[in-house]
């Protein structure tokens, strides 16, 4: 299998579980292997047949920032959930997170490395009005998905419901009072007061990470 690799990306977020570390924002450090067949785009020279990864650190980033995890588990997990179902040509996630300040002045760092395939990802899928739903992963605390809006279609705002919405748009084109610009990373959304409308003729899908799960998009079982 052939990888890109992302070494050493940084920034500063809330992680941890100790009331210092919910306050104050601290360092972490990211690596990132993707598996995949790069031989497509090493022929054609098109950034449709890989995985950029610039667009990939940035919603690496993007992601951390607005959850602020208690585990550094908890983010290794939810991030390769959101790689795989962003990204269909990558078939495994390998990711290492290090806190360089966990252990000060006992330890360089303390770290979590996992690797996850697209075959252990199997996302569930839900027909809604708009289009469908792929639930990426849902816990407790948040569920992470990948919207379609079929041409046509209207996504309804969230409102005030108490729930803390990451979105972007991933593909395709969403009409909304501002509009929705197309972007190399994430464009972030705001639909806490406008629906959305896809005007096009082609499907459009929107990413969306919801703290807590949305009850709209079906809260598993064993995530209450």
């Amino acid at each position: 299998m052939d990888y890109i690799r992302i070494n050493a990306l940084e920034l500063d977020c809330i992680v941890g579980l100790y009331p210092r570390e919910r306050r104050r924002r601290q360092r972490l450090h990211i690596d990132i292997a993707l598996g995949l067949d790069l031989g497509r785009a090493g022929a054609s020279g098109r950034i449709g047949h890989t995985a950029d990864y610039s667009r990939v650190a940035n919603e690496v980033c993007e992601l951390l920032r607005f959850r602020a995890y208690r585990l550094i588990e908890e983010a290794s997990e939810e991030l390769a959930a959101m790689l795989l179902g962003l990204h269909p040509m990558v078939e495994q996630v390998s990711l290492v997170l290090q806190k360089p300040e966990a252990l000060r002045g006992r330890a360089r760092s303390a770290s979590v490395e996992i690797s996850r395939s697209r075959a252990e990802l199997q996302p569930r899928r839900l027909a809604r009005p708009f289009g469908s739903v792929a639930v990426l992963l849902q816990t407790r605390e948040a569920g992470l998905y990948l919207l379609t809006l079929e041409p046509g279609a209207e996504l309804p705002r969230l409102g005030d419901t108490g729930t803390r919405c990451l979105e972007w748009l991933v593909e395709g084109r969403l009409d909304g009072p501002n509009g929705i610009p197309e972007g190399p990373g994430p464009v972030l959304i705001n639909r806490r007061t406008e629906s959305l409308h896809n005007a096009g003729t082609n499907q459009a899908k929107m990413f969306c990470c919801a703290c807590p799960a949305l009850d709209g998009f079906s809260v598993l079982p064993d995530a209450r």
